[in-house]
């Protein structure tokens, strides 16, 4: 093959490293988890921002349900 048609062929195909990388899905996978941790970072930046602006309300001692009692006998 002559260089003309090589660089015809590479512009329509793109070079064999090109070609794997652009549709590759670990790529993908790797691009869709970096963006979910950055996401997750800003959110938890956000909760913890807006936790400490609020005051602390003091929650009353909860009283725990009395249990109920089971009958043993004869059914």
């Amino acid at each position: 093959m002559n260089q003309k048609t090589l660089d015809r062929a590479e512009r329509v195909f793109g070079t064999p490293v090109e070609r794997h990388e652009k549709g590759s899905a670990m790529t993908l996978i790797r691009e869709e988890s970096d963006a979910t941790r950055e996401k997750s970072a800003k959110l938890k930046a956000m909760r913890l921002a807006r936790e400490a602006d609020a005051p602390e309300e003091p929650t009353a001692p909860t009283r725990a349900a009395p249990k109920k009692k089971v009958k043993r006998g004869r059914t």
